[in-house]
């Protein structure tokens, strides 16, 4: 970690350490974290130093009159004026100080790193002492920082880095940090905490993919493309407005009469079904715990197939099992990392069997199934819906083997079911599921 002091000026954050010039909200540090609300003030007064030398001055100044001993009372005088010295010129001076996250880069995976620049600045009328600056380490993201800042005029800062790794997805705060500020004998101290703590959010590791289940009709609309039904044997087509140079063979005259506008047929077919991504987070679905779980990795692997499809311009839902819907549209990534991040696992047993009655392409990442649940999954799947199951197989984290093995039923009712195991490739699994003829009732594993 490093400390740089720098000018602060008007309404700006102060410049990144090194750089001259007037004051800018620093490059290379990402804009200030959002805040996630106050904290105390702390307390000042004398130190242990200081009040020790006040009690032994007073008991030094009654022994020298007691003795009539003039040295002893010179020498109490003077450690009791020491103190009291530094009382009123650094207890009546009090110094105005803000402080401000900057965290680079602004959301991190697990495994990432990234950096903190904690900058405090002066924004008082006079020169500070030199403080000592404390900011306590947040589990699973960093240890804080322990520094000591040089004097810092009036409308200076100073930076100080610190070092974040995540270990972890969810939401994590920083600070408050703590400053001591006191005078150059030790015998008076200003500790306080400054009003602001920031909030860093580590979101699933996403993987990348590639393809897409193959299915008739399981493609959803395009965003900025309207769909339309058609009758007498037509299959569904996308249209849009007419531009300059388009083919007039390509002419959707049945759009244009209900547009009253020259609309044009897009050549790919659509449906209206979209695709649902299906996410099991019970508790009890799932074996292991912390980072290692089987939900983590079935909230990574939730993430990775739903930005997949978005990046496809696909109409997505990301759902619950209990059927809640956790985002959904077409431009929601923010959205869906947001809320996978704060993702935890839910105590309750409720399977709702409408969260699969959709049409379009179904993705469900699943964990433990028991025939019970099994059957309400079949139950409500459409048949109009094209459903994969990524089967995650919870024994290689804990080692029980279920009673119930859903695939045969699954793959018998009409899903692609895939099994997941620890440390599989998850892109290799992926790609399994948008295979044809992969034979998806075997329970041939995915490659490690």
């Amino acid at each position: 970690m490093s400390t740089h002091v720098a000018p602060a000026g008007s309404g700006a954050a102060p410049p990144r350490p090194h750089d001259a010039g007037p004051p800018a909200p620093p490059r290379g540090m990402g804009r200030p974290a959002r805040s996630a609300g106050t904290a105390g003030s702390g307390h000042r007064g004398l130190t242990t130093r200081g009040r020790c030398l006040l009690a032994g001055g007073l008991a030094a100044c009654l022994c020298g009159v007691v003795l009539d001993e003039r040295d002893l009372l010179r020498v109490g005088l003077l450690a009791a004026l020491l103190p009291l010295l530094a009382w009123a010129i650094t207890a009546t001076r009090r110094s105005s100080l803000t402080a401000a996250h900057y965290v680079t880069p602004e959301r991190l995976s697990p495994g990432a790193t990234g950096s903190v620049a904690l900058v405090v600045t002066n924004d008082g009328t006079s020169r500070t002492r030199p403080i000592e600056l404390l900011e306590p380490g947040t589990p699973d993201l960093s240890d804080g920082t322990h520094c000591l800042i040089p004097a810092l005029a009036a409308g200076r800062a100073a930076v100080s880095h610190y070092q974040l790794t995540a270990r972890r997805r969810g939401r994590f705060v920083l600070g408050p940090p703590q400053v001591r500020l006191g005078d150059p004998f030790g015998t008076w101290e200003d500790n306080r905490t400054l009003p602001v703590v920031s909030e860093v959010l580590v979101v699933p590791t996403v993987v990348a993919l590639q393809g897409s289940p193959t299915s008739g009709g399981s493609l959803s609309a395009p965003s900025g493309r309207a769909a339309q039904g058609t009758t007498g044997g037509d299959p569904d087509v996308g249209v849009r407005q007419y531009q300059r140079g388009d083919d007039i063979r390509t002419v959707h005259w049945r759009a244009t009469a209900r547009h009253d506008d020259l609309m044009v047929r897009l050549t790919e077919p659509v449906s209206h079904g979209g695709a649902t991504v299906l996410l099991d987070h019970r508790l009890r679905a799932h074996a292991g715990s912390g980072a290692d779980s089987s939900l983590e990795v079935a909230v990574s692997l939730a993430a990775s197939v739903t930005l997949h499809l978005l990046a496809a311009d696909n109409h997505v839902r990301l759902i619950a099992q209990n059927g809640r819907q956790l985002a959904g549209g077409h431009d929601i990534a923010d959205e869906v990392l947001a809320s996978l991040a704060l993702l935890e696992g839910d105590p309750s047993t409720l399977v709702d069997p409408a969260a699969v009655a959709s049409n379009g392409l179904l993705v469900a990442v699943l964990g433990r199934l028991d025939e019970r649940t099994t059957s309400l999954l079949i139950a409500g799947r459409r048949r109009t819906s094209t459903a994969v199951a990524l089967l995650l197989d919870t024994a290689d984290w804990d080692g029980v083997v279920p009673p119930h093995d859903p695939a045969p039923a699954l793959t018998a009712a009409g899903w692609r079911v895939v099994p997941v195991g620890r440390g599989d490739d998850l892109a290799q699994g992926w790609r399994r599921a948008c295979a044809v003829d992969d034979g998806f009732g075997s329970r041939a594993r995915t490659t490690r």
